[in-house]
């Protein structure tokens, strides 16, 4: 029992808390200088080109077609270097099919 009615003036207490608030109040010229600052921002905000790239639609394509001529130019160089050792292995078979080796005419 005495739990229930020291809960109960708890509750009371707290809610009898909420009469004394009062509203809060902004500085003085506080809406003048929010106004300022976001006009100051919309001043400094990004040129023209830098703007067109914030679009998602636009940079997410740019960076897709950098990853394809990434992709593609990797490519180009594995297949030039497979084709580069294709080569010298064309040769040594040739250098060797037609005993074309370096050898010295000295003996020991």
């Amino acid at each position: 029992m005495k739990n229930d009615t020291k809960q109960k003036q708890d509750i009371d207490a707290i809610l009898n808390s909420i009469d004394h608030i009062s509203r809060a109040e902004a500085p003085p010229y506080f809406y003048t200088r929010l106004l300022a600052r976001m006009e100051g921002t919309k001043a400094t905000a990004k040129p023209g080109f830098l703007q067109w790239l914030n679009r998602p639609a636009i940079s997410i394509s740019l960076l897709t077609l950098f990853l394809i001529l990434n992709v593609i130019a990797i490519r180009g160089i594995i297949i030039s270097n497979k084709a580069a050792q294709a080569a010298t292995t064309a040769a040594q078979s040739f250098a060797t099919e037609y005993n074309l080796g370096t050898s010295t005419g000295y003996s020991n």
